[in-house]
């Protein structure tokens, strides 16, 4: 799991080919400014998913894991909480290879992190996450999905 603020985000380059994609596209859009849906960067590889998200709280929040994609999570109207757990430590749960996703609805977060405006959260498919963490309330956020190599 990664932490820090978009403009180093070109410093992470190396940790997957694909990263750098993703960093030319967040120097060349206003991700503010997309309307909500899916934009295709690179086929499947590379994906942006512009989402209006309803806050949850800690209780209310589902770790989450995937085996094939990388989250890049930017919040974009006001900071998100997120729960995460190591995947190693979560007991076995149903896989959606359609939607490379699992989910451990039983499972509670080990630790809490909140990503600033401004930020962003790389989750590997070692990180398992719980995200939507904030006050009851709509709000506007980035996912990049980026196949891990």
């Amino acid at each position: 799991m990664v932490l820090d603020v978009l403009d180093n985000f070109g410093k992470y380059a190396a940790l997957n080919p694909y990263f750098s994609l993703v960093d030319a596209f967040m120097r060349t859009h206003q991700l503010e400014e997309l309307a909500l849906g899916t934009y295709n960067i690179k086929g499947e590889d590379v994906v942006l998913k512009i989402e209006q998200a309803m806050g949850k709280s800690r209780t209310e929040a589902i770790l989450e894991s995937h085996r094939q994609m990388i989250d890049i999570q930017i919040p974009l109207q006001q900071p998100e909480t997120f729960g995460l757990a190591a995947f190693t430590s979560l007991p076995d749960a149903p896989y959606s290879s359609e939607k490379d996703i699992s989910f451990y609805p039983e499972a509670a977060a080990q630790n809490y992190i909140t990503c600033p405006l401004g930020a962003f959260m790389i989750f590997f498919p070692e990180d398992a996450h719980a995200p939507c963490i904030a006050p009851n309330a709509s709000f506007k956020k980035a996912i990049f999905k980026v196949r891990s190599v």
